[in-house]
């Protein structure tokens, strides 16, 4: 399994709650193709957060990179903040305690 993990700084983490649950509810969600779970993960003043996506392999991130491109584009800046950066990860572990 591998993640792709974006980070981004600013922007309005209530409001993108908000908007995540309403897509959610009205089935207009529209995940990337061969993603498995997503993760947004946020600091305790909502200044940062991390969008962290599972996909199988390398070859099926490169090829959501598209949508993850567009989803940019339909949600406003001011709410989903400023990109600073992408990585891929290779998952090593995975479980809970």
């Amino acid at each position: 399994m591998w993640a792709r993990v974006a980070s981004f700084e600013g922007g309005d983490t209530e409001r993108l709650r908000e908007m995540n649950e309403e897509r959610m509810e009205a089935g207009e969600m529209g995940a990337p193709e061969g993603m498995r779970k997503a993760l947004l993960l946020a600091t305790p003043d909502g200044s940062r957060r991390l969008f962290v996506t599972f996909f199988d392999d390398q070859e099926a991130i490169a090829a959501a990179e598209a949508r993850f491109e567009s989803m940019g584009d339909e949600i406003p800046e001011e709410i989903r903040g400023r990109r600073t950066g992408v990585d891929v990860y290779e998952v090593l572990f995975e479980g809970s305690l």
